[in-house]
């Protein structure tokens, strides 16, 4: 599995999280820090990326990170299939 920063893209709406995982851990697992600059006063780490030609995207949402919960959007499988029982479909 390969997974490549997008830099273009941010969540346009939660399509589900990740739960009891820290920002670090979640750019260990993606391999990259934070890539996409989101609403300062909202979002403190927010990645983009790509894996098997599927666009994700994560971020924390007013102090989420702080309980180590995160928000996704993206294609469900792929998701399952990177964080695995971290993550929580909401589909």
């Amino acid at each position: 599995m390969t997974i490549t920063p997008v830099g273009h893209i941010s969540g346009t709406h939660r399509t589900g999280g990740l739960e009891g995982i820290t920002a670090k851990q979640i750019s260990e697992i993606l391999g990259f820090k934070p890539n996409v600059q989101d609403d300062p006063d909202k979002v403190v780490n927010s990645w983009a990326g790509e894996s098997d030609g599927k666009l994700f995207a994560i971020w924390d949402y007013k102090g989420s990170q702080k309980y180590n919960r995160f928000s996704v959007w993206g294609d469900t499988a792929t998701l399952d299939r990177i964080f695995g029982s971290v993550f929580i479909s909401e589909r």
